[in-house]
């Protein structure tokens, strides 16, 4: 995959997925195949992480609605995977703007989190943080390519998504009441994280406004065009 030169060398990981596929198969059901076991398994439906997972497990598309009310309510209490899993779900059961909304604030809070750990500190395979940075990084690369294959059908909502993250950054607080096992480095570093990640955002923004007909002709030429 050629990644797309910036002044910060390259653009975020969801920008690739407009004119590239990961080929990670669509369900026959409409449900996106996702397992990361023992976290998540899609068939069947199994969630083991979160402090929302039994109510994430719903198929009722009005207690989902609710939930991401309460989530949207309490989002600096909220983990980080209980985001991204509400993003499938709502994918699932068909409120896929929504979908993409949640997973785009999930991958923008997952990043800072990633970015803040304390690499000397993180441990290996079985430490939470080892663990959880495997875990976002397979929702960015797996779940991504149905987000942004859906969303970007129409390059306008994909679009006003963006800035709406973008606009939300500013208000995250420390994980580190979420994640209380956690090493993280110092809180100063915070705010420095949390604008490089509004300069990603604002850098895809800047592509995608300049290259609304290039995206959409790329979408179409390797068949992602209404794919999703």
């Amino acid at each position: 995959m050629k990644l797309i030169k910036t002044k910060n060398n390259l653009l975020p990981l969801i920008i690739f997925i407009f004119i590239s596929s990961f080929g990670y198969g669509q369900s026959q059901n409409g449900r996106i195949p996702f397992y990361a076991l023992p976290y998540y398994n899609y068939e069947p439906l199994t969630i083991t992480i979160g402090k929302y997972q039994k109510e994430l497990l719903s198929n009722d598309i009005s207690e989902l609605e609710t939930l991401e009310t309460k989530i949207k309510n309490d989002l600096n209490n909220t983990d980080i995977a209980s985001l991204y899993i509400l993003s499938v779900r709502l994918y699932d059961l068909g409120k896929k703007d929504d979908a993409f909304y949640w997973f785009m604030t999930a991958q923008a809070r997952a990043r800072i989190f990633m970015n803040m750990l304390d690499k000397k500190r993180m441990g290996g395979i079985g430490s939470e943080a080892f663990e959880l940075k495997q875990l976002f990084n397979s929702f960015n690369q797996l779940i991504g390519e149905y987000m942004n294959g859906y969303e970007f059908n129409d390059v306008e909502k994909g679009l006003a998504v963006y800035k709406r993250v973008k606009a939300e950054v500013k208000s995250i607080q420390s994980y580190k009441d979420i994640y209380k096992k956690v090493k993280f480095v110092d809180e100063k570093n915070l705010e420095i994280e949390k604008t490089n990640k509004e300069n990603d955002l604002a850098e895809g923004i800047e592509y995608i406004t300049n290259n609304k007909g290039k995206i959409k002709q790329q979408r179409i030429e390797n068949g992602t065009q209404d794919k999703y």
